[in-house]
């Protein structure tokens, strides 16, 4: 079903990598395109808590990231470099510091009408892929990061490419289901049209996932405030 990633599983390099801790989205894309823990790169969740106010808040300005990323760095020695993800939330975190229009672009599947030269070093990206914006809940999501991606190189656009798609499939369905068997074979067919156009391809996930339910359908769900209650007594965590 994916002769491309099982030719490279046998005649590339495989490995398990532990990720990032904690193991969400922002936290260990940061730690990818950085090279450093949460700790040094301050993207320590998807949502920090607003002292001010006592609001959580989504983790997605770029004014919190404490390091310089790989992709910035790239962009401002010259190398046309492309950042495309799924969800817009990613988006600034890893436009941060690139050389917007100049050699870098970056934008998401999920507002890809939306696209401008001054903002994200291109337009007219339904134009590039072919086909309209994609609806956020939808493996096509991140089929157009990918077909971005490829038309990137196939123009000679992008020398260096970080294609970061959403999990939506993963989380609807088990492996084994017709949808989760089709995305990963279009995923997997996507992946040889790179390689045929000289790409060197790192596949990596930014955390792994686990069953969210029991075999009998139950949700399998620890609730730390009842572990820590009966380990050091009733109301000791509220």
């Amino acid at each position: 079903m994916l002769p491309t990633i099982a030719q490279w599983r046998e005649a590339g390099y495989f490995a398990l990598a532990e990720a990032a801790i904690p193991t969400f989205t922002n936290p260990n894309n940061m730690s990818i395109v950085t090279g450093v823990p949460p700790a040094l790169h301050g993207i320590s969740g998807n949502f920090t808590l607003d002292r001010d106010s006592g609001a959580e808040v989504m983790m997605s300005d770029p004014e919190l990231l404490r390091s310089e990323t790989i992709l910035a760095l790239m962009s401002q020695a010259g190398i046309a470099t492309a950042a495309v993800t799924a969800k817009d939330k990613l988006r600034r975190m890893l436009g941060r510091g690139l050389a917007i229009g100049d050699h870098g672009i970056c934008f998401s599947s999920e507002q890809a009408d939306h696209c401008t030269v001054a903002e994200h070093g291109i337009e007219a990206v339904e134009a590039l892929v072919g086909r309209p914006t994609p609806d956020m809940y939808s493996a096509d999501l991140s089929l157009f990061v990918l077909d971005a991606g490829i038309r990137l190189v196939a123009e000679d656009r992008a020398r260096l490419l970080y294609l970061s798609l959403s999990d939506y499939v993963q989380h609807g369905h088990a492996p084994d289901e017709p949808e989760a068997l089709a995305f990963h074979q279009a995923l997997d067919e996507r992946l040889a049209r790179l390689a045929e156009l000289g790409c060197v391809v790192a596949v990596t996930a930014d955390h792994g996932m686990n069953d969210k339910a029991l075999p009998d359908g139950r949700p399998h769900v620890l609730y730390l405030e009842d572990i820590l209650n009966a380990h050091f007594g009733a109301g000791a965590c509220a």
